[in-house]
C-alpha cells in the first residue's frame, strides 16, 4: 500500500469497512511509515477538535 492510497482510505473513511486483509496492509504500512503515522495522528486530533466544536455550536443557546 502506498502512502497516497493509505492516506485516501483513512480519510474517505473506507478503512473502517475494509476487510482484514486490507486493514492489514493499512497497520503494515503506518507500521512502517513515520509520515503517515503523523497524518493519521494529526487527523485524530482534528477530528476531535471538530467533534468538540460541533458539540459547542449545538448547545449554544439560539438567538
Amino acid at each position: 500500500m502506498t502512502c497516497k492510497e493509505y492516506i485516501f482510505k483513512l480519510t474517505s473513511g473506507q478503512l473502517v469497512d475494509a476487510g482484514l486483509i486490507e486493514r492489514f496492509w493499512a497497520g503494515q504500512h503506518r507500521l512502517m511509515c513515520r509520515r503517515c503515522r503523523t497524518f493519521a495522528t494529526n487527523d485524530e486530533k482534528l477530528g476531535k477538535a471538530l467533534r468538540a466544536y460541533r458539540a459547542h455550536l449545538d448547545g449554544a443557546p439560539k438567538e
